[in-house]
Parts: structure tokens; C-alpha cells; sequence
């Protein structure tokens, strides 16, 4: 996986962007990058959970692992997860959220662990799309216990 800055233009899987569409970067974190540390709600990690479980796009053929540091020795590879009873793989897709502008915000579905593991903070139109998708509205976000910091 490649670095992009958050909200620069997207061009990995350019082909898949409708013409027209302005879309975004978001969460494309390598090694050594330095980026946004900041706690985010229990609501929007479970959304995003639901988005990363049921909503992946431009899957890839192999795996990314996390490329940051972890405390606790070794990462599983690739790097899986709970969501909501279901076991998920990161590292090999894409979720897509659109702004109430019409922007495509995109990001590596590793963006999970990275907000969940290492603290990243999403931009607030991120975070704010993905609240804003009617698919992740759910009963499911009572039934689940995220760790804490």
C-alpha cells in the first residue's frame, strides 16, 4: 500500500471512480508516517465495523499488513478482526463513503485497526459520512465491546 494524505486526490484504483466524481483519500497510513492521533465515539467505530464487515470494494488479490509499530510484539497476518461475531480480514479492500457534497471519501479497510489499535483519527468529513450511512444503524452497536485505550 502506498502513503496518500488525507483528503488528497485519489488515484489507486482511478478507472473505478465514476467520471465527474471527485474522490478523496483517507487513512492511507505507511511506516513512519506521522498522522492524526485522537479518540473518535463508540458509534463510529462500530459503524465503521459494519462498513469494513459488510460494505468492501476494490478487492485485491493479496493482503497488506499494518505497517505501525505494536506494542505487543507480532500482528496476525492478515490482520483480523470482531465485528460483530463475524471474523473479518484487513488488508485487501477498500470502503467508500460519500459527503454531503457529493465527495467520495475512500480508505483502505485497514482503517479500522488503525483507529481501533493505533489511536488515528479519521477527518471530521469521514467520520461524519460514515455516521451519516443509513446502512449502519443497527441494533448490532449494543451488542459489542470494543478495548479501550
Amino acid at each position: 500500500m502506498t502513503h496518500y494524505e488525507d483528503l488528497s486526490l485519489y488515484e489507486y484504483f482511478r478507472d473505478s471512480i465514476p467520471e465527474g466524481v471527485r474522490a478523496l483519500n483517507v487513512g492511507w497510513i505507511e511506516k513512519g508516517d506521522e498522522y492524526v492521533k485522537g479518540s473518535v465515539s463508540i458509534p463510529f467505530l462500530q459503524n465503521l465495523g459494519v462498513l469494513v464487515r459488510d460494505a468492501r470494494q476494490a478487492r485485491t488479490r493479496g493482503w497488506k499488513s499494518c505497517p505501525l509499530p505494536h506494542e505487543r510484539g507480532g500482528l496476525e497476518y492478515p490482520v483480523a478482526v470482531d465485528i460483530f461475531g463475524s471474523k473479518v480480514l484487513l488488508g485487501g479492500a477498500e470502503i467508500r463513503v460519500v459527503t454531503g457534497s457529493g465527495e467520495w471519501l475512500i480508505a483502505p479497510d485497514l482503517i479500522y485497526h488503525y483507529v481501533a489499535d493505533h489511536s488515528y483519527k479519521p477527518p471530521e468529513e469521514f467520520i461524519e459520512a460514515v455516521m451519516a450511512r443509513p446502512d449502519c444503524s443497527s441494533d448490532e452497536s449494543s451488542r459489542v465491546a470494543y478495548p479501550s485505550d
